[in-house]
């Protein structure tokens, strides 16, 4: 998605089946599809402080009208850095019984619970 947007060519990047029946709205949804590409662009900035807030991501996405701000590189995760971080079949599902909240991780949906 990141190359894409430095290119200018988001629009790559749609399913053509999000837009197949809206024939009278096709402009509108890309230009809203669009407008979420750069948001997450912007929420996934390297930098923690160059990411908006809740309040701000509403803002955005709400006021149509309005410019954004371009977004900073995103991290990025090489082949190398995926291999070391692969974990095997057994250890998909780990918790952490010792502390006074539970965390369970997933790698399949990356997902966290806590209690």
């Amino acid at each position: 998605v990141w190359k894409h947007f430095q290119l200018g060519r988001v629009e790559e990047i749609i399913d053509p089946k999000l837009t197949m029946h809206a024939y009278d709205r096709k402009k509108e949804i890309k230009e809203g599809i669009l407008r979420v590409v750069q948001v997450a662009l912007l929420c996934s900035q390297e930098v923690p402080s160059l990411r908006p807030s809740m309040s701000t991501i509403l803002h955005m996405l709400l006021q149509k009208d309005e410019l954004l701000p371009l977004p900073a590189n995103p991290p990025f995760m090489d082949e190398k850095t995926m291999e070391l971080n692969d974990i095997s079949e057994d250890q998909r599902y780990r918790f952490n019984a010792n502390s006074s909240h539970s965390v369970a991780t997933a790698s399949d949906g990356s997902l966290l619970y806590a209690r």
